[in-house]
């Protein structure tokens, strides 16, 4: 399978549009694109001694680190949604960069074989400074935000790219302290399995991501309490026993403190949860952890996701072993 790339994305467009154009004059959820260049990337961006593995990254597996980009690199995407978009206000630092690329290539580059990196590892990783979404006023900062509202962190994922936020002096330092680099692993390599299950355009997809969704999204259950809702995944299934959670097939759920009652999270959160329990032990440490051995609907949703991905060429477990 071979990666996408803006050039490969560019002739599809092209393909999209003779084949919708008559419906598109009139429709307003029409496919919009930004031009690009066809020579998308001048590498290396500098004379550091981290530039030699970001040119070797490129040259062995169309992985492209950006320490200099531009907002269209940013923020490209089919659909110009100013929710996606980002704007710049400061650069990545020099030896934020440096402690980055050896970051990227310990605990994220290095943790998959050569056929993933060069088809389905991102064509493209900004290391950015500060960032601010388009039209609000509070800065994007790192991954490792501690308040409760990003407690899985985060790190942008765009139509072909990730991009790690607040590259800045500090990062090395903040990168050194174990807690902070374990949680920063997690939050790029989820975001990688993001990237793939859940593109920003559906016809870039890498993998099958809608029969992934759908099969693992099946093993979870609606309450007996409900025997009229057929989704899961419905608002309206609700329940009032913590433990009914996991007997359900969920990791977590959402808890409304009025009703007293637990909801389901979204397909895709839910999901995310799964890929983040598995990626946060060992192959040892999850087939004894009592969540997996004790409730059936939990395994069967782990077992898919390390089957499912092992078929293609991605060991789930590997990242905690690591």
């Amino acid at each position: 399978m071979k990666k996408i790339n803006i050039k490969t994305i560019i002739n599809l467009s092209f393909g999209f549009t003779l084949l919708f154009f008559a419906y598109s004059c009139n429709n307003e959820d029409d496919v919009s694109i930004s031009e690009k260049s066809e020579t998308r990337f001048d590498i290396p961006q500098g004379n550091h001694d981290f530039d030699k593995q970001i040119v070797a990254w490129s040259k062995d597996y169309d992985i492209n680190v950006l320490y200099k980009f531009t907002l269209p690199d940013l923020n490209y995407n089919f659909t110009a949604s100013k929710e996606l978009n980002y704007k710049i206000t400061q650069w990545a630092d020099e030896e934020g960069i440096r402690a980055a690329v050896r970051f990227l290539k310990e605990d994220f580059i290095d943790l998959y074989p050569d056929s993933i990196k060069k088809t389905l590892l991102p064509s493209k990783i900004l290391l950015a400074g500060m960032l601010y979404p388009e039209d609000k006023y509070e800065p994007l900062l790192d991954t490792m935000a501690y308040s409760q509202n990003c407690k899985l962190g985060i790190i942008i994922q765009g139509l072909d790219h990730v991009t790690l936020p607040r590259v800045d002096k500090e990062f090395a330092s903040r990168i050194s302290i174990p807690t902070y680099r374990k949680r920063m692993k997690l939050a790029i390599n989820r975001t990688f399995i993001n990237f793939l299950l859940f593109p920003t355009d559906e016809n870039i997809a890498q993998l099958p991501s809608t029969d992934i969704i759908n099969t693992f999204c099946s093993f979870s259950l609606v309450h007996s309490s409900h025997p009229d809702i057929t989704s899961p995944y419905s608002y309206e299934n609700s329940w009032t026993n913590p433990e009914d959670t996991y007997k359900l097939g969920f990791l977590e759920g959402n808890y409304n403190s009025f009703s007293k009652k637990y909801t389901p999270f979204s397909e895709n959160e839910d999901l995310t949860c799964y890929i983040n329990f598995i990626f946060t032990q060992s192959k040892s440490e999850l087939e004894t952890n009592s969540l997996y051995t004790k409730y059936p609907l939990i395994k069967e949703k782990c077992d898919y996701l390390i089957k499912i991905f092992a078929q293609h060429g991605i060991d789930l477990h590997y990242i905690g072993e690591k």
